[in-house]
């Protein structure tokens, strides 16, 4: 693969090889060798001495076994070769941890991509409780009235300054990103070695959006919790959401490389794979701990696997990140109506710790859509059959019994379901019902977002939470955000859900940001007793918000600077024509060009 280039939105591209990535010795080790990533050996003595040693010294201990390092991974103390079975076994007897490097599919299920499960309600194992979508009348899903986590103190704080990586199918340029000011400060694609940012998949735009979107095409309504946070865009993942591990580890590594000048504190990774029996033998996760110590905050998905125990998948498996289930919220704030999500990975892990941490609302999520994509049209597909399907239920018994079959095969609908359907009245009834729920899943709204459902969604809800509690507190550690985030979660109301299917509970973002304002020190122990926040809390309960360090009474109207919108609390959408604006820079800056698409280009 030729050497990439990264752009970074206001200043002069760079090389991939940049930094801990060297691009070493790029020839095939010969005939029938496959990709593996080498990891220092096992052993605690063994595996310190081999990474004492100067790395120009290491690369020639593993070659000293016939193999042709083609990469080095500087974070995990690694290498990538390609091997024949015969050097796999000799690196192993000799304590070296090998991993395949293929190309895998790392991006969690989508909930219809699983079979349905018979009984979904099982308490004591941790699995959701269920409605029996066949028997239960459909009713549309009570749309959203205002954003998620709608408080003060997160009218106050909206991530500002504070950069959050995506390491994800990349990222479209999208309105709620670029407009009135671009917060895409950089892209880097290790699959296509793109230079502009792009989404093939749709994956990954939805994720910065649940993180970080504005709301702009929506009036704020589908607005993301750090709506003002800046985005770094790493595509490691192609449109099918496949990828290989070394380009995810490389994409942790960009992150860790340029935490201090992109001020990246957060790092977001919805997606995953099968989890190990030690997590330390898996890479990723070795790459997740490197970016804990280097002080990044690091939030993976629990997975889509549930409700079976044991289903998290790696790197959420890692102590080192917050690992994030997924719940239904059903579009309210109250408490009272929310249940994890059936699909929600359960723990425990295979390794016997405790996860989720906490879970977040993970259930048709409306976020940024990227043009041209599978999701795209398949939302479409779904929205006209949701149409058809509740036009078909309305029917009486005599006209539903007059459409023919063919009617019903050319809306895609399976031989069995349409056997069902025309079985009897009440039986197409059920089978309407089933289908009803299924196709409103993920919806579309005006052409610019989409409904999602998966853990995918609930994680960076809570990745951008994080990046307003450390606008609010640039001091906190990594370690603290997850304590805080834990101890303010709320337990979900059904008795029966365990630490394994919500961990600490629902993700509160009130709480959360009131106990990172009152936060010092390293350990986390503030009290209800401690006079600062006392004094928030009652501020809160007044009506009132922080202006800059200081109490001042009464929220920001919609139209102030602190309300996050402009004066008419709609930002003009760009212009046909208009290209998107650079970093921190006002639209009227930018000179004309075509509008924001998916590029074709290539990196020479």
């Amino acid at each position: 693969m030729d050497l990439q280039r990264i752009t970074q939105f206001g200043s002069q591209p760079f090389s991939r090889s940049h930094g801990m990535v060297d691009r070493l010795d790029l020839k095939s080790s010969g005939s029938g060798a496959n990709p593996y990533i080498i990891m220092p050996p096992k052993d605690s003595k063994a595996g310190g001495l081999f990474k004492s040693i100067e790395a120009s010294s290491r690369i020639q201990v593993v070659e000293s076994y016939g193999i042709k390092v083609k990469e080095e991974l500087g974070i995990i103390g690694g290498y990538m070769a390609d091997l024949t079975d015969k050097q796999v076994k000799e690196l192993e007897k000799r304590g070296f941890r090998v991993v395949p490097d293929e190309q895998d599919r790392f991006l969690p299920p989508m909930p219809w991509e699983r079979q349905e499960e018979e009984d979904e309600s099982a308490g004591a194992t941790g699995k959701a409780p269920k409605e029996d979508k066949e028997l239960e009348e459909f009713k549309p899903r009570p749309q959203l009235a205002e954003p998620r986590f709608n408080s003060p103190l997160l009218e106050k704080f909206q991530g500002e300054g504070v950069t959050i990586a995506v390491i994800d199918t990349g990222l479209y340029p999208h309105p709620d990103f670029v407009t009135p000011v671009n917060r895409v400060v950089a892209f880097v694609d290790f699959v296509e070695g793109r230079t502009i940012p792009y989404d093939d998949n749709g994956h990954g735009t939805h994720v910065a959006g649940d993180a970080a979107g504005s709301g702009l095409l929506s009036g704020g309504l589908y607005r993301g919790a750090a709506s003002k946070a800046n985005l770094v865009g790493i595509k490691v993942l192609g449109a099918d959401g496949s990828g290989t591990t070394s380009d995810i580890i490389k994409g942790i590594q960009f992150a860790i490389e340029h935490k201090d000048d992109l001020n990246i504190r957060v790092i977001n990774l919805s997606l995953g794979h099968k989890a190990k029996k030690k997590y330390e033998d898996d890479p990723v996760d070795q790459a997740v701990k490197a970016a804990h110590d280097a002080g990044i905050v690091v939030m993976a998905a629990a997975g889509n696997d549930g409700p079976d125990r044991k289903t998290i998948c790696a790197p959420g498996d890692s102590p080192f990140v917050v690992t994030v289930g997924a719940a239904d919220d059903s579009n309210t704030a109250d408490r009272a109506d929310d249940f994890v999500a059936e699909f929600s990975s359960r723990g425990p892990t295979l390794y016997g710790a405790s996860k989720p941490d906490l879970v977040a609302p993970g259930v048709s999520i409306m976020a940024p859509m990227a043009p041209g994509t599978a999701k795209e049209g398949l939302g479409k597909q779904f929205s006209l059959m949701h149409e058809t399907l509740a036009w078909l239920k309305s029917l009486p018994a005599e006209a539903l019994d007059k459409v023919p079959v063919q009617q019903f095969a050319l809306m895609g609908l399976a031989p069995d379901t349409i056997s069902k359907i025309k079985s009897s009245y009440e039986g197409a009834q059920k089978e309407f019902n089933r289908l009803l729920h299924a196709t409103s899943r993920i919806p579309i709204e005006d052409g610019a977002y989409q409904g999602l459902p998966g853990t995918s969604m609930a994680t960076p809800i809570v990745s951008g939470v994080v990046a307003a509690m450390l606008e609010a507190n640039p001091d906190l550690t990594p370690d603290q955000v997850k304590t805080i985030l834990t101890e303010t979660a709320d337990p979900l109301p059904d008795k029966r859900h365990s630490k394994n299917s919500q961990g600490a509970g629902m993700l509160d973002a009130q709480e959360a940001m009131v106990k990172a304002l009152t936060t010092t020190g390293e350990l986390v122990h503030p009290s209800e007793d401690d006079k600062l926040e006392a004094e928030i809390r009652r501020l809160l309960e007044a009506g009132a918000v922080l202006i800059g360090g200081n109490p001042e009474g009464g929220a920001p109207e919609k139209g102030s600077p602190e309300g996050g919108a402009p004066e008419d609390g709609q930002p003009p959408a760009p212009a046909p024509g208009d290209a998107p604006p650079q970093a921190g820079q006002p639209p009227e800056a930018q000179p004309p060009a075509p509008a924001p698409q998916p590029p074709e280009e290539r990196a020479a």
